[in-house]
């Protein structure tokens, strides 16, 4: 059987069906956002400062609210927290295209990240433990590689879509079409009934919030397995959103390019990441989740560290590619996390894991924000090349040295 025969045999089932789909319309509306507000900051305040101040009001919510969101994920139906960060998406955009019109800047801007943030913060966990619950754990990896992919191509479409749109009109037009992409995606989620869910859990039967909240972190703790692969996940992540305050500033301060080549970068990003997306978990099949993971970083590291040398609008676009299908790993290593951790667990542990991930990003955005008056953006690069050499090397001792060998799932 082809590898490809397991995706579209999901494709096949209505609920994963619609839950892709409102993916990928999320995503475009995602990446529109993202490179709205990111290039409007930039055009500004031309500096890796700045926009490092947008990315820490987007992240700082998964910090702060991570007890919550776990309890929450946790307790309640999945599917409609699913939808209420796409209604709240919503009508943030909105207020924030009419202030955007009444009081242009960048406080709005660091306003909206917030509020983004916030509901990314939910969303994420609780769509990777509403997908645990529509498919066993033998299809979970071709699920999460298709979840990946939605993700992927919706920022392929969505950044080209933002950089061509703000060339011709305003932010809060784009802010506005964003915010029919997120009503749209909220629609399809409709589509998913609770009967599809196979897996619910009794909010009655659950202890105090700081003794679950205690719990969560305990369990995670307590395998060392766990530990390790919830790490490189980590790591991946960190990588991932490393670079998105690095290219901006890069792409106009080094390589001197306009809004529409900085998408057409990050377009490539994405579409390496969607070709990773369906050749890594391949690989991991068919030798196994450490070969493909610890080869998937290795390169990424050597291809950051070339990166940042070249001087190349189609070297950077090639690079990145290059990059963006080994930060496919992120739906390998996920899933071999999800099939060690319980199904009554996966909301508080997955929040954990992103809070470490916000606090090492927020510390990343500090490092390289407050270095950013002293060290070039070239040099800047070297923080991603050792983070994802730390990737790799974890997930040689998580698949090679570990003591309990992590056992690869079914084909």
């Amino acid at each position: 059987m082809s590898h490809s025969s397991p995706r579209t045999t999901l494709l096949g089932t209505p609920a994963v069906r619609w839950v892709i789909i409102s993916c990928l319309l999320a995503n475009v509306g995602a990446g529109m956002v993202l490179l709205t507000m990111s290039w409007t900051v930039v055009n500004q305040h031309a500096s890796v400062s700045a926009l490092a101040g947008l990315m820490v009001c987007f992240w700082l919510p998964s910090l702060l609210f991570a007890p919550a969101i776990g309890l929450l994920v946790d307790r309640a139906d999945r599917r409609h927290i699913v939808m209420a960060t796409k209604v709240l998406r919503v009508v943030a955009l909105f207020a924030a295209a009419a202030l955007h019109v009444w009081q242009p800047g960048v406080a709005v801007l660091m306003a909206l990240a917030f509020v983004m943030g916030s509901c990314a913060a939910l969303y994420t966990p609780a769509l990777l433990a509403m997908v645990r619950e529509l498919v066993d754990d033998s299809r979970l990896l071709h699920a999460n590689s298709m979840v990946d992919i939605a993700f992927e191509v919706g920022f392929i479409i969505g950044m080209p879509i933002s950089g061509a749109l703000m060339m011709i009109t305003s932010p809060p037009t784009v802010l506005l079409i964003t915010a029919g992409l997120f009503a749209a995606a909220f629609l399809c989620m409709l589509f998913v009934r609770k009967e599809h869910l196979e897996f619910r859990l009794d909010p009655t039967s659950r202890g105090s919030y700081w003794q679950d909240s205690r719990d969560g972190i305990r369990y995670l703790l307590s395998d060392h397995r766990l530990i390790l692969l919830y790490s490189v996940q980590m790591l991946v992540y960190v990588t991932l959103m490393t670079t998105s305050i690095l290219l901006a500033p890069f792409a106009k301060v080094v390589l001197g390019l306009s809004s529409g080549q900085f998408g057409a970068i990050e377009a490539s990003l994405s579409v390496g990441a969607v070709v990773g997306a369906f050749a890594l978990p391949a690989a991991a099949t068919r030798w196994g989740y450490g070969p493909a993971l610890v080869t998937a970083t290795l390169v990424m590291s050597f291809s950051f560290a070339i990166f940042a040398l070249t001087s190349s609008f189609w070297k950077a676009f090639f690079l990145y590619f290059v990059i963006g299908t080994c930060l496919a790993a992120w739906p390998v290593v996920t899933t071999a996390a999800q099939r060690l951790t319980e199904k009554g667990m996966q909301g508080r542990v997955q929040t954990a894991a992103n809070a470490v991930s916000s606090a090492l990003i927020l510390l990343m955005y500090g490092v390289v924000g407050g270095a950013g008056a002293h060290v070039s953006i070239r040099w800047s690069y070297a923080s991603v090349v050792i983070i994802s050499a730390m990737a790799c090397v974890v997930a040689y001792c998580a698949f090679f040295v570990c003591k309990e060998p992590i056992a690869d799932a079914p084909a």
